[in-house]
């Protein structure tokens, strides 16, 4: 009997009990781990970036197990991407030539549209799209763009990667397929207030402030960005029969080394904390597997707990997420003039 291809997403219930406490919900997710998919990537070509450590690392081994005919790595050194290629085949067993990497760093534009152009060089479809690339900083670092790292890297650079990649989705759902992007976000987007950017009266500018930064205000506002930037690529490939599916998805708080820029005071806290209320990345990854073979039920959507789960009150808020859109629009489109002729699909 043949794998399917594909997951029905269904809307709750489901997750933590309502009214529970942030560490309870932790618990509950550590006791309640995702399915793992059993579905079929044979004859997909999918790209996974940040696909050397973690999640992305993790979530490539998936993929490569469940078939998929190429796995393309974007990773930020071919050194990087060598080592995760040999793990990932030790792992599975498959050929080597089911595997391709291609570099990319997201601390600069230029790395990003020069890996797309490689990407189209390289491949005419594109079945999956798993956005895994971040990071996360201790303390405020600016990047030569001006933007602060986690949002240059998490929210700008990946708006860009995910617009540019829009046209190469385009021509593979043209052929008859159905293509999907996924952003990696997290719940932690709802915890957001209003009052946290009142005095510019726009997140982005908010959350780009050195004075009064703080680095968990900062890991949920950059996450509520991200879901902006899911959102502006689902809006435009909502009403034009692109047959793209764009969605997040959250894979709950995991063991992982994105805190490896933390102090050792910091580090020495998390190990016995993770050890009590974090997934592990493996368990992590099924949610990111998981959500790149939903179906259209879950366009614009947000997967979390095999559910597609509420947003919070901002991301539901059209008028406020199509103003943080437009802001981050215009900061892309002064190094990608086309970017909405890209988005509207006349490029």
């Amino acid at each position: 009997m043949s794998s399917p291809t594909s997951i029905t997403a269904t809307e709750g219930p489901g997750g933590p009990p309502l009214g529970a406490s942030q560490l309870s919900k932790l618990r509950w997710a550590v006791k309640n781990p995702p399915s793992d998919p059993k579905v079929s990537f044979t004859g997909k070509t999918v790209l996974v970036t940040g696909a050397n450590a973690g999640l992305g690392f993790e979530a490539a081994i998936k993929y490569s197990a469940l078939g998929a005919d190429k796995l393309i790595l974007g990773v930020r050194s071919v050194e990087k991407g060598e080592v995760a290629k040999k793990q990932i085949l030790e792992r599975t067993g498959r050929k080597s030539d089911t595997i391709d990497i291609v570099t990319v760093d997201l601390i600069d534009y230029a790395s990003v549209q020069a890996f797309v152009l490689a990407l189209e060089a390289k491949t005419d479809h594109l079945d999956v799209a798993l956005l895994c690339a971040g990071l996360g900083n201790p303390s405020y670092v600016k990047a030569a763009t001006g933007w602060e790292m986690a949002i240059q890297v998490n929210v700008l650079s990946t708006a860009l990667m995910a617009i540019l990649l829009l046209p190469l989705l385009r021509k593979t759902a043209a052929s008859g397929r159905q293509p999907r992007l996924t952003f990696v976000e997290s719940v932690g987007h709802e915890s957001v207030k209003k009052e946290w950017f009142s005095a510019t009266g726009s997140l982005l500018k908010a959350s780009n402030q050195e004075e009064g930064w703080d680095a968990a205000k900062s890991y949920s506002m950059v996450k509520l960005l991200g879901m902006a930037d899911m959102d502006l690529v689902a809006r435009a490939t909502a009403n034009n029969s692109s047959g793209i599916i764009v969605n997040a998805v959250c894979p709950g708080l995991c063991k992982t080394d994105l805190g490896r820029n933390f102090n050792l005071a910091t580090k020495v806290f998390m190990v016995p904390f993770q050890a009590v209320f974090a997934r592990t990345a493996e368990q992590g990854a099924r949610s990111l597997v998981s959500a790149t073979a939903l179906g259209p039920e879950s366009h614009g959507k947000f997967w979390n707990h095999d559910i597609l789960y509420p947003m919070g009150d901002l991301a539901r808020d059209e008028d406020f997420m199509k103003t943080t859109e437009a802001e981050i629009l215009e900061v892309i489109e002064k190094l990608q003039p086309n970017v909405q002729q890209i988005l509207n699909g006349t490029r």
